[in-house]
């Protein structure tokens, strides 16, 4: 992520440098170097739109409907952006840097665009909305919007019909009005030729493929709504791009998102909570500390889901990423207590379960029990009270090979043993 940031950065700022050269072109007149400047800026821009896109954007596990309207809404916008390049390369042409049209076009001509693509996308969206004959049985089933949706359709595809004749009449000349306000004169000479600008075609393109597109993404994506709706399996999506985002993102950006990230691992399935469990298991497993600090309230509400005591390694995890965790001072026995009774829980539901193996749960808890031994962490260390001892040496016996988890504690556990000999 730091990488990519920096990236971004690198970008922008070549972007910027790049205006010097452009000022300066555009004072000498030199419009050559003014056109090459302009189109190197909006590359750099959209390459770090671009970058910024791949690094933020998740595509939902849903079901194979709702992947479909995504991918087609990414293939529109893709489309979107192709013709914004074009809208920028008309307004770039050697003319408009001559009577100083250059900001205006492209401010106008994104003011046409824009326009144009969200009337498009408000009767996209009035389309998308109509309520569907094959999953409907009566009127009591339509909401109120789709009853509205559905009236707009028919009357805006009625009179359409009606003023069929005249419509092309008035495009024409609505598209001479809109080409009329770039202020562009209505004639130049380039040395010997007379020139008249074409902005009546060039607007009437934008609005065309514009609203077109519009149309297009305000149905689509009313129709991705509606599918990700029905789709029984859209909580465990949202859960699961919740918890990719909070082990991924930078701990500011997202702090103020963990009650809602918890409740969603919470309301997830059985098989969307294992898939988080491994991922956030995977996750810590780069001993790194931020990683272990954000895996902690996933494997706490993984914990507090699993109310009938099922899964032990929940439990047992979590204790593991309390006792990785830098402690309070004012209270660096809270997490040990908290720990050694996890462990407890997830030793308690393994024997019960029969489930073999896992005998570093033991060795855990054993280190649990150290840290939190009252003798043992007097000045000087002192044996272990009997009870103490033989419940701490009973783990160490029962555990697997040391070696196998908590590699950090072995000095820890070998100091213990040589006073407790």
């Amino acid at each position: 992520m730091e990488k990519k940031t920096k990236l971004y950065a690198v970008l922008f700022v070549l972007a910027g440098v790049l205006a010097i050269p452009l000022i300066w072109a555009e004072q000498g007149k030199e419009w050559v170097v003014a056109q090459g400047s302009l189109v190197a800026i909006f590359a750099l821009l959209g390459l770090a739109a671009w970058v910024w896109w791949k690094d933020n954007y998740r595509p939902s596990e849903l079901s194979v409907t709702v992947a479909t309207y995504a991918r087609a809404l990414e293939r529109l916008l893709a489309v979107v952006a192709v013709g914004i390049a074009a809208l920028v390369l008309n307004a770039n042409r050697y003319q408009h840097w001559q009577y100083s049209l250059v900001a205006r076009a492209i401010g106008f001509g994104i003011m046409v665009a824009g326009s144009a693509f969200m009337s498009g996308a408000l009767l996209g969206f009035l389309f998308g909305s109509r309520p569907d004959s094959s999953k409907t049985s009566g009127a009591d089933s339509r909401t109120n919007l789709e009853e509205i949706a559905d009236w707009l359709t028919k009357i805006i595809l009625g009179a359409g019909l009606v003023s069929l004749a005249k419509l092309p009449a008035l495009v024409g000349q609505f598209s001479k009005y809109m080409g009329g306000a770039l202020g562009e004169p209505s004639s130049y000479k380039v040395g010997s030729t007379t020139i008249s600008p074409e902005n009546a075609p060039i607007a009437l393109a934008i609005m065309g493929f514009f609203s077109t597109c519009g149309l297009l993404y305000g149905y689509l994506w009313t129709r991705y709504e509606a599918a990700v709706a029905e789709d029984p399996t859209a909580g465990d999506a949202s859960a699961l791009d919740l918890v990719d985002h909070w082990l991924n993102d930078p701990p500011a950006t997202n702090d103020k998102r963990r009650p809602e990230m918890m409740n969603a691992v919470k309301s997830a399935s059985t098989a969307a909570k294992v898939r988080i469990f491994l991922r956030t298991e995977q996750h810590r497993r780069s001993s790194e500390e931020d990683a272990n600090e954000r895996s902690l309230p996933i494997f706490q509400a993984l914990v507090e889901a699993d109310t009938q005591e099922v899964f032990h390694r929940n439990r047992s995890q979590f204790a593991f990423a309390l006792m990785g965790r830098k402690k309070d001072p004012k209270n660096p026995a809270a997490d040990w207590n908290r720990a050694l009774d996890l462990l407890n829980d997830a030793i308690r539901i393994r024997d019960r379960s029969r489930d073999k193996g896992w005998r570093g749960y033991e060795l855990a808890r054993a280190i649990c029990q150290i840290h939190l031994d009252a003798n043992f962490n007097k000045d000087p260390k002192q044996p272990s009270d009997a009870a103490e001892r033989q419940s701490i040496r009973a783990d160490l016996d029962i555990a697997d090979a040391r070696e196998a988890a908590l590699k950090v504690e072995k000095d820890l556990i070998d100091e213990w043993e040589k006073l407790n000999q």
